[in-house]
C-alpha cells in the first residue's frame, strides 16, 4: 500500500465519522477535496477515492447519493457531461430521499454543466427549477447563486440588460449576508457583461476591486481568475502586450495552484492574442500546450474548441495539412461528444 493509499483512507474514514454525526458538513469535507484534485489534475487520485466511497460503510440513508454525487462530480470535470447529468440527477433523488437540502446546489451544477456544453434552454431549466425550491422554502443565498448562474447564461445570450439584473440582485445579496468570495466572482461576471456593452473601463475597475477583494481573502484562484479577466478586457480594448503579459500572469498563479483546467484556458487565450498581435508561431506553441493539457485532463470539450482554434490558426499560417488534421480532430471529437457549437465553429470559421 502506497503512502497516498494510507493518507486517503485515513480521510475516507474521517469523512465517514462526519457523515454519521454531522452529514452536510462531511459531504462539504468531501467535495472539497475532490475540488483540489480536480485543479491539480490529479483524475486518477479522484477515481481511487470515489472507489474507497463506494466500498465504505455510509449511512444506508444517503450513502447511494454520495456515490452518485461523487461519479456526476468526477464526469463532470473528465468532460464526459451526459453522464454527469445524469449521476447530478439520481444524487438528487437520494438526497431527497435522505432530506438533505443539497438540491438547489445540484441543480445549480446541471446548470452549469449544460450552459458549458451550449445547451442553454436546459442550463435555463435547470436553473428555474432551482429558483422554484427557493421560492417554495425560502433561502436568500441561494437564490443569489442561481442569479449569478443566470447572470452568465443572459451574458452567453447576448442579453445584456437582463443579465446586468441578475447580478446586482446576486451582488446585493452577497452584501447583505457579508459573502465577499461570491459577491467578488459576480463582480467578475459582471465585469464581462461591462466589457460586451464596450464599458472597457467600467469592467477594469470592477475587476480591480474584485482582485482587491480575493487579495484581502487569500484567495489565489480568485486572484488569478480577476486578473485574467483584466486580460481579456485588454485584448478585447486591443491593448495586445499589456493582455499577453497580464495572462502570464494569471498563467503563472493557476501554474502554482497546479490548476490545468485554468492553465489550459489561460495558454489558449494566450495563443489568440499572441495570434492577434502577428506571431502565429509564438500562437501555435501556446495553442499546442493547451490541447495537451485539455487532453490530458480529460476536458473534451475544451480540446474540441481548441483544436478549432488550431484549425484556425493553421489556415492563417497557410498551412493546409495543418488545417486537414486540426479539422478532422475537431470534427471527430465534436460528433463523438455531440459538440454541435464546435461544429458550427469549424464550418463558419474554417471550412466554408
Amino acid at each position: 500500500m502506497t503512502e497516498i493509499d494510507v493518507e486517503l483512507r485515513h480521510f475516507v474514514e474521517h469523512v465517514r465519522l462526519l457523515l454519521c454525526r454531522e452529514p452536510l458538513e462531511g459531504l462539504k469535507v468531501w467535495a472539497r477535496l475532490l475540488s483540489e484534485l480536480r485543479q491539480a489534475g490529479h483524475y486518477d487520485v479522484c477515481e481511487e477515492l470515489l472507489d474507497m466511497i463506494k466500498g465504505m460503510d455510509l449511512p444506508p440513508q444517503y450513502g447511494l447519493a454520495i456515490v452518485r454525487y461523487g461519479e456526476g462530480w468526477l464526469y463532470d470535470r473528465s468532460g464526459k457531461w451526459q453522464e454527469a447529468i445524469a449521476a447530478y440527477e439520481k444524487a438528487l433523488v437520494g438526497f431527497a430521499q435522505a432530506n438533505l437540502p443539497l438540491d438547489v446546489h445540484i441543480l445549480v451544477q446541471i446548470g452549469s454543466l449544460y450552459q458549458d456544453q451550449g445547451d442553454w434552454s436546459g442550463a435555463e431549466d435547470a436553473y428555474n427549477r432551482a429558483l422554484a425550491i427557493v421560492e417554495e422554502r425560502p433561502d436568500r443565498h441561494g437564490r443569489g447563486l442561481i442569479l449569478n448562474n443566470l447572470a452568465g447564461l443572459c451574458s452567453l445570450r447576448n442579453e445584456t440588460e437582463r443579465a446586468r439584473q441578475y447580478y446586482e440582485e446576486a451582488r446585493s445579496i452577497f452584501r447583505e449576508s457579508d459573502d465577499r468570495y461570491n459577491y467578488a466572482g459576480s463582480g467578475v461576471g459582471l465585469a464581462s457583461v461591462l466589457r460586451d456593452e464596450g464599458r472597457l473601463q467600467d469592467a477594469v475597475n470592477q475587476l480591480v476591486e474584485s482582485l482587491s477583494i480575493f487579495r484581502d481573502l487569500s484567495d489565489l484562484h480568485g486572484v488569478a481568475t480577476s486578473v485574467a479577466s483584466l486580460a481579456l478586457t485588454y485584448h478585447v480594448a486591443g491593448h495586445l502586450p499589456e493582455a499577453a503579459q497580464t495572462y502570464r500572469t494569471a498563467l503563472e498563479i493557476f501554474l502554482s495552484l497546479k490548476d490545468r483546467s485554468s492553465t489550459a484556458k489561460t495558454l489558449a487565450n494566450l495563443a489568440l492574442v499572441t495570434q492577434a498581435a502577428g506571431d502565429n508561431d509564438e500562437a501555435l506553441g501556446y495553442l499546442e500546450q493547451a490541447i495537451t493539457e485539455y487532453r490530458e485532463i480529460g476536458d473534451r470539450h475544451g480540446e474540441a474548441l481548441a483544436l478549432v482554434n488550431l484549425a484556425r490558426l493553421h489556415k492563417v499560417r497557410g498551412d493546409a495539412d495543418g488545417v486537414r488534421q486540426a479539422v478532422a480532430a475537431a470534427t471527430a471529437i465534436s460528433t463523438d461528444n455531440g459538440y454541435l457549437d464546435q461544429l458550427q465553429r469549424l464550418h463558419d470559421q474554417v471550412i466554408h
